[in-house]
């Protein structure tokens, strides 16, 4: 089996739009904390296939599957050293965070329906 390791510890809160509300800017930032905490490994398993786990989940399966999502892309990207694989999910986050974001407010707009 070869293994690509990236653990890594996810580092800056995203910045938020203007109009984001005092209760949505804290969850985000909640969350952004929480990131911060979680390893992220990435593994090829004997038939080539990417194999991703997280020390801890982020307690939103969406999130815990676009982080998956972005640390295996910069690993199929060629980037095997922490440092790299660190700085590729870094320039990541903002658009993953803007998703996560998206969802959050669906979510509630849904719930509130």
């Amino acid at each position: 089996m070869t293994l690509l390791a990236a653990l890594m510890l996810l580092q800056s809160a995203p910045a938020l739009p203007p109009q984001s509300d005092e209760a949505e800017m804290e969850e985000i930032t909640v969350i952004a904390r929480k990131l911060r905490q979680i390893q992220v490994g990435v593994s090829r398993d004997a038939q080539g296939k990417y194999q991703c786990g997280l020390s801890e989940s982020t307690g939103l399966v969406k999130l815990d599957a676009e982080l998956c999502r972005a640390t295996t892309k910069c690993v199929r990207k060629g980037k095997a050293a922490q440092d790299e694989v660190r700085a590729c999910v870094e320039k990541a986050k903002p658009g993953m965070m803007a998703r996560i974001r998206d969802y959050l407010r669906a979510e509630r707009a849904g719930a509130g329906a």
